[in-house]
């Protein structure tokens, strides 16, 4: 599978990015809303793993929705964690 995830933290980023690897996928990574949605409309992805809040001012929900604007019905989990510490 062809991966994109969105996610701002670089070791929950690295981390699932290491476990898609490890499985076999094929994974793309960027740290922010803007870059990537310019990726998702750009390229074919078989899933898309969005961080719900992402700086840039696009977070997860709303590159979600720009995504299904474009008529894009690729799958789309959005990670929902808060880091304390």
């Amino acid at each position: 599978m062809h991966i994109l995830v969105v996610e701002d933290d670089p070791t929950v980023r690295n981390f699932v990015a290491k476990g898609l690897k490890e499985a076999g996928h094929l994974v793309e990574l960027t740290d922010n809303g803007k870059d990537g949605l310019f990726m998702a409309v750009s390229e074919k992805f078989d899933l898309i793993i969005l961080d719900r809040m992402l700086p840039g001012g696009i977070d997860g929900v709303r590159l979600l929705a720009t995504i299904r604007a474009q008529n894009n019905a690729t799958p789309v989990p959005l990670l929902s964690a808060l880091a304390e510490g």
